[in-house]
């Protein structure tokens, strides 16, 4: 058996993101903490270490967090980061199908996705997502000013941060496994073994295999996925975690349809897939190793240090619409993009917590280091085929991969040092101060060379005020800085994009029992912003700005242990601001202006359906535009999924069904900035079991 110290010493500082996992997730859907005895036990008010990189109550962090947990996870059946991130206001997640393609964006933004506080680096973003939730023990979603503590190389957080964190070894023999059927068929499995070594040291493996067709004729899926974790205690203070993880998905490449041929009349079928059916499917690798050391110097002061090491790939090919020639005729090109980005990161952290009583203080200092080297290339044939939607069989061969176009060589480095300092003055008052000094070094080439250096200092201040128990006031501001790459491709050395952002509203933990969440309102603005050329295909140019405002409401409801509500909603205004080409006033792309989810979850916990359980939601979304500038855009509409599960002890089995209620809408898909829709999954329905011990 692991010691009870060592297991809390693993639990609480893992590393100064991580969260305080825990290896049975609670009947709920807000977020457990550890007390530090190495008993697991609900807090009045959650806390969050992904915000500040310490253990702080997220009631006294002045920004906007929402955490989806384990629980959560399992009841909805969710199985991606963009299936999970609907449950978030303001978030508009990208589709598994637009992987290398769209990332997921927050309050307008991109953002690049953080596994264990580690930053993922690729272009596109999305390409970092692990593509699977087997070994996540929850999601956090921390959105609004968090630049300083995590600011400066490409893809740096300008307006949140989405954290996977992951699930932790802990103290006794376990394993489940999960088999998972359903809907285009769709056949897969999960494993989660862990293992006590000795005392003090404990393995954990999760791991996935599935494959799918799809909805979309000829298109397919599969999907791989392994994560060891390895936990060792070096002595009562000091904590060793080492994490691999390794992921592939291999898909087909889908071009979208141009939103012409199916609104506001559809004259092709939905489901038509137009292209080549010989072509090697796109293939994305993922493959990283994470060390965190951790020692407690005493109950008041420890440090961590973790290093990163991290190797991202793909290669996509795809043949795609390029120039319509009449009605449903359309001219097609082909494209061979391989893609590899290789990133070493370390970051080192001294935390210490002075005082008590009437003034107390939590000082955070510490260095990041980040060097990213990307490769990328395009292999174009812009004049491959001319296919007719409305029949688009027999398909062309792919004939090989087309001729050569360009190729991109990136470098990236950068070095900052960051201090926090969290304040608590009497029982009310906490105020968060931080400032970050960054230097990067932006090395590119694609055709011409460019190589840029830049530094700045960059602040953050906050506030929360607790006006009655459980419901407090908070406010805060943080400017952000981040490197851009890829100047060649556009003949210019770029500038660094900047931002600055003001969020304030108030938080509530548990002013009723059960009720937590957040009602906020921000604005962020946004310099130097790298869109797609609206004139020149596959290029990019540098703009001038982009502004998001908005007011965003997350709550959840959880008055007794057999009932969980979730409800968020946003209302989004975000547009150009400034620009020399792109019109002053154009919403930005795929972000709707009103958008929200209601969720709802009831367990029964006594007599003949002890075990048995209930959920349902539905998630809705206003009017998106297509293009930027804006020259089309597709509907609101609102899609139902339900839930059901019977927990049988070692055994359960559940069902779960998207678009329940069979909506035929059309979302954005991002395929050069153009016109392009995909069709809404059709009604689908997932049957799993689930066994172990």
């Amino acid at each position: 058996m692991l010691k009870t110290r060592m297991l809390a010493t693993l639990a609480c500082t893992v590393a100064p993101v991580a969260a305080h996992a825990q290896d049975k997730p609670a009947q709920g859907w807000t977020a457990d903490t550890i007390v530090v005895t190495g008993q697991r036990e609900t807090y009045a008010t959650p806390q969050t270490t992904t915000a500040t990189r310490t253990a702080t109550p997220v009631e006294k962090v002045p920004q906007s967090i929402q955490t989806i947990t384990r629980t959560l996870i399992e009841e909805q059946d969710l199985q991606t980061l963009p299936d999970a991130l609907v449950n978030v206001s303001g978030v508009v997640p990208t589709s598994i199908e637009q992987t290398v393609l769209q990332p997921t964006l927050i309050r307008g933004f991109a953002v690049n996705c953080y596994i264990d506080g580690v930053p993922t680096y690729q272009l596109p973003a999305g390409v970092g997502d692990p593509g699977t939730l087997v070994n996540v023990e929850r999601i956090d979603v921390a959105k609004g000013p968090t630049a300083t503590l995590y600011g400066g190389g490409s893809g740096a957080p300008l307006s949140g941060v989405i954290n996977l964190v992951s699930r932790d070894p802990y103290d006794r023999l376990g394993m489940t496994i999960t088999a998972r059927a359903g809907s285009f068929g769709t056949v897969g499995a999960e494993g989660d073994v862990n293992l006590p070594l000795m005392a003090g040291v404990a393995l954990r493996v999760t791991g996935m295999i599935d494959s799918a067709d799809s909805y979309i004729d000829f298109v397919s899926r599969d999907r791989r996925a392994i994560f060891p974790t390895l936990a060792i205690g070096l002595g009562t203070d000091t904590s060793l975690v080492v994490r691999g993880r390794y992921s592939k998905i291999e898909q087909t490449e889908y071009a979208g349809l141009p939103v012409s041929l199916l609104d506001p009349v559809a004259v092709i079928d939905r489901a038509t897939y137009a292209g080549a059916r010989d072509m090697p499917r796109t293939g994305i690798e993922n493959k990283g190793l994470t060390g965190s050391l951790t020692h407690r110097f005493s109950d008041r002061v420890e440090a961590n240090l973790t290093v990163a090491r991290t190797i991202t790939s793909f290669e996509e090919r795809g043949s795609f619409p390029y120039g319509e020639i009449s009605g449903t005729v359309y001219n097609f090109g082909t494209a061979f993009l391989p893609s590899e980005s290789k990133k070493t990161y370390a970051t080192g952290t001294v935390t210490a917590r002075f005082g008590e009583g009437g003034l107390r203080q939590t000082i955070l200092v510490g260095a990041d280091y980040d060097h990213s080297r990307y490769f990328g290339a395009m292999y174009f044939n812009p004049a491959w085929a001319t296919i007719d939607y409305a029949r688009p069989l027999p398909a062309p061969n792919f004939g090989g991969d087309p001729p050569f176009y360009f190729d991109q060589h990136d470098r990236m480095e950068s070095f900052a040092l960051f201090a926090q300092d969290q304040i608590g003055i009497g029982d009310r008052l906490d105020v968060t101060l931080g400032l970050r000094w960054t230097h990067i070094k932006v090395t590119s080439n694609v055709g011409v060379a460019t190589e840029d250096t830049a530094e700045k200092v960059t602040p953050r201040i906050g506030a929360t005020f607790r006006i009655v128990d459980g419901i407090s006031l908070f406010g805060g501001y943080a400017e952000g800085f981040q490197g851009v790459v890829g100047g060649g491709f556009y003949t210019i050395t770029p500038k660094p994009e900047t931002s600055q952002a003001w969020e304030g509203g108030i938080k509530f933990a548990a002013p009723i029992k059960g009720l937590t969440g957040t009602a906020a309102l921000y604005q962020i603005t946004r310099q130097n912003v790298v869109t797609a050329d609206p004139v020149v295909p596959f290029a990019n140019i540098q703009t001038g700005e982009q502004r998001a405002r908005s007011a965003e409401l997350d709550l959840i409801y959880e008055p007794v242990p057999s009932v969980s509500l979730l409800f968020n909603y946003a209302y989004t205004d975000a547009k150009v601001t400034k620009d020399n080409s792109l019109p002053v006033g154009d919403r930005l792309r795929a972000v709707p202006a009103h958008s929200g989810r209601l969720a709802a979850r009831y367990r029964f916990r006594d007599g003949a359906l002890r075990g048995f359980s209930l959920g349902s939601g539905v998630t809705a979304v206003s009017r998106r535009e297509l293009t930027l500038p804006n020259t089309v855009s597709v509907k609101g509409m609102a899609l139902v999924d339900a839930q059901a599960s019977y927990d049988l002890g070692p055994v359960s089995l559940s069902l779960s069904v998207t678009n329940l209620l069979g909506n035929d809408g059309l979302e954005p898909y991002q395929y050069f900035g153009g016109p392009y829709v995909i069709p809404t999954q059709p009604r689908s329905a997932f049957l799993t079991l689930k066994g172990g011990f």
